[in-house]
């Protein structure tokens, strides 16, 4: 291996660590209302405050991958996300546990961008949709360890030893990160000096690349982890009355989609840049459709190939979602950093939306069915908005056509 996959690799194993850490109350939702005393509903405040957080600092987050460099954002983000992961571990009531998620989603927010400047500033051009593919793969590897293997742990182990255990290790690599990343290749240039801030996130906005970016994020990445994330494990077992085994099965089958998808869908995305409008638009479409499929089945039990099939499908769709990514960098020499904060805004803004908006309607005791259509809604309105701006001439598309 080169020195430069070497070290995009030791930075994905860092976004592998915090995609455990931000996907883990997708099975640990149900023992976190038991350990809390609190219903499922108000379990969603959890993720809901770390989402928030999460998206509040997109926009910094950037500014420091352009500014202060992965290595230090990375070490950064492990030492947080550590601290939190800690803190959630020891609470005895649900305010220190939310403060905890808190600190995850705060350093989470610096993982995926520095990955992809690591990426940038190492590897040729022609590999960052393949290097962002596999930075989803390796992240689609860190929530398969949050499903059966954290169910299993959490059965056997305990809530207090498996989270102070994850956060223990997420604080001693760290230590790794600030020691063995190095920011770019030995005798190559510096950054050139950054512009003022506010000019930098107006060029980035302006760019009809973010914008396009920001609605394949919202379409595809928002259903997959509003889902495998928080709300398909309750809805399996409380409304489908599937095992909890079953349900982490399915979730992982999500997941390993997600995993298997995003290196093809990047490696075709390299060789025809031409094909990601299409790509992206199709997705969006196919997601939206299959949640609707899923909700309208009569009676409210779709048999279980169809549920498969349909977190399959979101699985495939968040994957794709990393295309917007390419699409933005491409789009915004010199600001990539920025404009990839902005497309983060698009999926984990829906993410949070869909996420409160379900958590309202079970809480008020409507059936998971009725619940999820916020989810469609947002679904359908990102398509839309997906295949209305992949129709839109671009000013860099015809360089790589």
């Amino acid at each position: 291996m080169s020195a430069a996959w070497r070290m995009w690799a030791l930075a994905a194993a860092f976004y592998l660590v915090a995609i455990f850490h931000r996907m883990s109350l997708g099975v640990a939702s149900l023992d976190a209302s038991e350990r809390f005393g609190v219903s499922t509903s108000a379990i969603a405040l959890l993720s809901t405050v770390q989402l928030a957080v999460y998206l509040a600092m997109q926009i910094p987050a950037g500014l420091l991958a352009d500014r202060l460099g992965p290595r230090r954002s990375l070490t950064l983000g492990l030492l947080a996300m550590g601290a939190g992961e800690l803190l959630f571990a020891f609470s005895p009531t649900l305010g220190p546990a939310i403060a905890g998620r808190a600190l995850v989603g705060a350093g989470d927010a610096c993982m995926f961008l520095n990955v992809l400047r690591v990426a940038a500033h190492w590897l040729p051009p022609r590999r960052y949709a393949l290097a962002a593919a596999l930075t989803a793969a390796c992240g689609a590897f860190g929530q398969l360890l949050s499903t059966i293997p954290l169910s299993a742990a959490l059965s056997d182990v305990g809530w207090t030893p498996t989270f102070a255990a994850s956060g223990v290790l997420t604080a001693v690599l760290a230590i790794l990160a600030v020691n063995r990343l190095q920011d770019r290749p030995a005798g190559a240039a510096g950054s050139a000096p950054h512009a003022a801030v506010l000019p930098t996130l107006a060029r980035a906005w302006r760019a009809p690349a973010t914008r396009h970016g920001l609605w394949v994020h919202f379409a595809l990445m928002a259903p997959f982890v509003t889902l495998t994330g928080l709300w398909a494990f309750p809805y399996l077992v409380e409304d489908q009355s599937l095992g909890r085994g079953t349900a982490a099965g399915l979730l992982a089958a999500a997941v390993l989609a997600f995993g298997v998808s995003a290196p093809v869908l990047g490696a075709l995305a390299g060789r025809r840049p031409q094909r990601r409008g299409s790509l992206t638009s199709g997705a969006s479409l196919v997601i939206a459709a299959s949640l609707a499929v899923l909700l309208a089945w009569p009676g409210g039990h779709p048999p279980i190939e169809v549920i498969a099939a349909v977190l399959c499908v979101c699985g495939m769709g968040g994957a794709t979602s990393m295309l917007a990514f390419d699409l933005a960098r491409e789009g915004n020499p010199g600001a990539g950093g920025s404009a990839s904060g902005m497309v983060n805004l698009g999926g984990f803004g829906a993410e949070i939306v869909a996420q409160s908006a379900i958590g309202l309607l079970v809480s008020i005791h409507l059936d998971y069915r009725l619940a999820l259509t916020p989810l469609l809604a947002l679904a359908a309105w990102g398509a839309v908005q997906t295949v209305r701006h992949a129709s839109l001439p671009l000013p860099w598309s015809s360089s790589r056509a």
